[in-house]
């Protein structure tokens, strides 16, 4: 097998600490260590950086979110409860699209506006602004 190199050594050890095989021997880990001052200064690291981490305490948070975030899961948004209005526009921009597609003079630039003003309509109806961003996320309490 292949002399492990300082990366092949560092790898190894953090493999060792998640429980894993490094796929090395522990003699050849070891005789690189013992010498290599550059992978003993990094594992000197390691070893402070865990013992710091481990006496560290987490705060545990004491408010529950998930009721308020449901809530606003399961309320429908905006003021349009429904599906009636959707099917009615629909049905118009169907129209639209049959009266264009059968008429035999060209109406010009009517018959174009047509599909805005019905989108407009939805939007007044339903009382959203598409283009809205919603800086201001609060939860409800």
């Amino acid at each position: 097998m292949n002399e492990p190199s300082c990366e092949d050594v560092l790898m190894a050890r953090m493999a060792e600490a998640d429980g894993e095989e490094s796929g090395f021997l522990e003699k050849q880990l070891t005789a690189h260590i013992a010498g290599c001052a550059n992978c003993q200064h990094e594992l000197k690291q390691w070893t402070t950086l865990n013992q710091v981490l481990s006496g560290q305490n987490l705060l545990e948070p004491r408010i529950n979110l998930w009721p308020a975030i449901e809530n606003r899961i399961a309320k429908p948004t905006g003021s349009f409860r429904g599906w009636k209005p959707f099917a009615l526009i629909g049905l118009l921009l169907v129209i639209h699209k049959l009266f264009e597609m059968l008429s035999a003079s060209d109406p010009g630039m009517v018959l174009k506006i047509v599909p805005l003003v019905i989108a407009t309509l939805l939007f007044v109806l339903i009382k959203e602004n598409p283009f809205k961003i919603n800086t201001q996320l609060m939860l409800e309490r």
